[in-house]
């Protein structure tokens, strides 16, 4: 870990390596959770915004169950230029990923059978920045969002609490009343790995982020707690996925 570069640019963070990099031993608790939230939480929507989605949609797979439509987006170009790839067929996710949540989902079909059923769901895909008061760059007047899905991203944007509350507030200015906010956040982190980079991670107390979610005016539905020990490119304790509803 000593060879790796310290960095903040996202212009380091390579989707390519990424993607190869996190196969189903790294993603199997977040597929199991969100498999779960989808299930148990009787969330619907039209429109649903997946934030930070990087070059990986395994935040939106179980979700494309549940929405008409999808929006995916990005702050680093490099990896809406991966999505967009993506998109239009020209490279496929993760095989065992995919297979995955079939199984979970115990539907009798291909795995390109599943992934062009989520392909024709994305209606989208959006440069973003959460710190700013327009997330996407433009007024979406009436157009705002039934859910918003994030995985391992509010977090690791803000620097301080203070900026984390900031992020939530600019995130639920798109979602709609009564709309759905689902995210996860690491604690006990202070690096995460992608590629020959070493990225710093931010970790905020359990209590300061569920109370960053009510003072927003959010109720929380569900809480799922998930241990990281042992994961070789992040340095985290464990992790946990917030449900929440915006009142």
């Amino acid at each position: 870990m000593a060879d790796l570069k310290e960095t903040r640019d996202y212009a380091n963070f390579d989707p390519y390596w990424y993607v190869e990099c996190n196969g189903i031993e790294e993603m199997e608790d977040d597929l199991d959770s969100l498999h779960r939230i989808f299930n148990e939480c009787d969330i619907r929507g039209k429109r649903l915004l997946d934030i930070g989605t990087g070059p990986a949609i395994y935040t939106v797979i179980s979700a494309s169950n549940y929405v008409d439509e999808i929006f995916l987006s990005d702050y680093a170009p490099q990896n809406r230029e991966y999505l967009t790839k993506w998109w239009k067929g020209e490279i496929s996710y993760p095989k065992d990923i995919i297979d995955y949540v079939i199984e979970e989902e115990n539907r009798h079909m291909t795995t390109k059978q599943r992934e062009d059923e989520i392909r024709e769901k994305v209606k989208g895909i959006y440069p973003i920045d959460i710190m700013s008061k327009q997330p996407l760059g433009f007024d979406i007047n009436d157009n705002k969002f039934d859910v918003i899905v994030s995985g391992h991203c509010l977090d690791e944007v803000a620097q301080n609490i203070t900026e984390f509350q900031r992020c939530i507030q600019n995130v639920s200015s798109v979602l709609n009343e009564g709309g759905f906010l689902i995210f996860s956040c690491d604690f006990g982190a202070t690096y995460y790995q992608v590629g020959e980079y070493k990225f710093p991670g931010k970790s905020f107390t359990k209590d300061e982020v569920k109370q960053t979610v009510l003072d927003a005016g959010f109720s929380i539905l569900s809480y799922i707690e998930i241990s990281a020990i042992g994961d070789k490119y992040w340095d985290a304790e464990g992790y946990y996925y917030i449900v929440a509803r915006k009142n």
